[in-house]
């Protein structure tokens, strides 16, 4: 998290997002369920089996294995006021975080290639920040890191600004729905989304922070299962672009599915209200 966690609409939306993935991992699990029992009812009948069918035996047995963990670090209960915000300092922090997933990576023996960092707001920096030191420890990329609606770029010298970029992880891709805000509309990641162009908010959101988690809370409708797909974007500069090619153009998806090997800025347009997804069920 990385905005002051006072907000009813910053508490709103990070409980949202856990839920997603609660729902996400909670379906899964239900799912392996079902295979382990339909593997063990045929069993039986079954003695002789080709190898596909061994292959089949071996997925579900590897699948009995846990979904994954969400682990939430709450910058934001440290982050009380805006002037907290501004005078954080991320590459120190991130490169906290970083140690942190070196030594869990380590001592868990868990694939880093498995590990999703999501940042929000200055919490995304952090994110990216984290996982540069990561690669600095380890000689290993991240696979993925997340910045919604990351805030402006820091400034940490004269010549030098921090901030989450490309290559701070095998994939890096941001979703900015307070540009002009408490967002910026700089390039944060090998690919970025920018529901209804690049703007200073979206539809349905009456203020600054409604504005910037948005972004959390589009993230999370995407986590739910069925909504993987529910945020259809296409390249574009503007939304008058957009337009012009009415919404034409090579897709991609915003959110949890997107794509690891797209590029560049997506325009889509979204709903005021929940659902916000355009494709959504």
């Amino acid at each position: 998290t990385g905005l002051p966690k006072t907000s009813e609409t910053v508490k709103k939306a990070n409980r949202k997002l856990v839920q997603a993935y609660m729902q996400r991992y909670n379906l899964q699990q239900q799912q392996q369920q079902g295979q382990k029992y339909n593997q063990g009812s045929s069993e039986e009948s079954n003695r002789q089996r080709t190898s596909s069918e061994e292959d089949y035996s071996e997925q579900a047995k590897n699948a009995n294995t846990q979904t994954g963990d969400i682990i939430v670090i709450d910058l934001g209960s440290e982050l009380n006021n805006f002037k907290r915000i501004a005078l954080l300092d991320t590459e120190t922090t991130g490169a906290k975080l970083g140690k942190w997933i070196a030594q869990l990576t380590q001592e868990l023996q868990l694939p880093h290639e498995t590990i999703h960092l999501i940042g929000q707001n200055i919490g995304a920096h952090v994110a990216g920040a984290g996982a540069n030191e990561f690669t600095r420890l380890t000689g290993h990329k991240l696979r993925r890191v997340t910045g919604l609606d990351p805030s402006n770029i820091v400034a940490k010298g004269r010549n030098s600004l921090v901030g989450l970029a490309r290559g701070d992880a095998e994939f890096v891709d941001a979703i900015h729905t307070s540009s002009y805000g408490m967002g910026t509309p700089i390039r944060s990641g090998d690919v970025d989304f920018y529901p209804n162009g690049p703007a200073a908010g979206v539809p349905g959101a009456d203020n600054v922070v409604e504005a910037t988690m948005r972004a959390t809370r589009y993230f999370a409708e995407s986590v739910r299962p069925g909504n993987e797909r529910s945020f259809p974007a296409v390249p574009a500069n503007s939304l008058k672009q957009y337009k012009q090619n009415d919404g034409f153009g090579k897709r991609a998806y915003m959110g949890i599915d997107a794509a690891y090997d797209i590029e560049g800025d997506y325009i889509l347009q979204v709903n005021p209200k929940s659902p916000f997804g355009r494709n959504t069920p």
